[in-house]
């Protein structure tokens, strides 16, 4: 099955026995011109708890997607409704300036801004790091991470939001193989403790080796299905 050892694939009976559905789309269209939607008539819902890849082509919509359940975006026509307490995006690595003078510590201490209830303190920030395998101390500059290590940083601040649900997009571009083994299995820890996982990404090898669920991102169309590449360990 590869490298990654991934959680035993869900029955149809267990999706059915999940919590009701908590993430809805109704007849969503949306675009970043008028008249030229990127994704039409979204209609469907994923259970609480589900794990899912977003799969498609360079512009197929999968980051619009993501964008529009962390209600960065709205969508032009009917709507995307969920009933999470707490929501965490993880944007692509081109989003971040690696170049700001900031310490660890200093990105660590922005997750505040999702869960106002968390610690901050020294211990609480050196525990997130200790989860993810970075042993950096937290004073260190961005300025001086690899992008594996930088990514491991910003891994760590998901844990400090205790998000319900977690969007990432394409987290793992460009990141070395250790880096995405070791965060493959914080991803595995925070879907058995029962957090909902949506991850844009372009790595079948990643997806048949680990994630249950696939949304199917096509002419501007979305279609959730079972992961038979998991299934039967492609």
């Amino acid at each position: 099955m590869g490298f990654f050892s991934g959680p035993d694939f869900p029955t149809h009976a267990m999706v059915q026995s999940m919590s009701s559905s908590r993430l809805i789309f109704s007849h969503l269209e949306s675009g970043y011109h008028p008249g030229k939607p990127i994704l039409k008539d979204v209609d469907f819902s994923i259970p609480s708890g589900s794990y899912c890849a977003v799969i498609g082509s360079n512009g197929s919509g999968k980051s619009t997607l993501l964008k529009l359940i962390a209600g960065l975006l709205k969508p032009s026509k009917g709507s995307v409704k969920h009933s999470f307490k707490t929501v965490a995006y993880l944007p692509q690595n081109g989003s971040f300036n690696r170049t700001f003078p900031i310490s660890i510590a200093d990105v660590l201490k922005m997750s505040r801004y999702v869960n106002s209830k968390g610690t901050y303190d020294a211990q609480a920030l050196q525990g997130a790091l200790d989860i993810v395998k970075l042993p950096t101390p937290l004073d260190c500059s961005i300025q001086d991470l690899s992008g594996g290590q930088f990514q491991r940083v910003l891994f760590a601040r998901l844990l400090l939001q205790n998000p319900d649900l977690l969007l990432l997009d394409e987290p793992f571009n460009g990141i070395d193989e250790e880096t995405i083994h070791d965060l493959a299995n914080v991803l595995k820890d925070l879907h058995q403790k029962g957090k909902t996982i949506l991850l844009a990404i372009h790595d079948w090898h990643f997806v048949n080796s680990f994630v249950p669920m696939v949304i199917d991102v096509k002419d501007g169309h979305l279609t959730l299905r079972h992961n038979q590449g998991l299934m039967e360990g492609v």
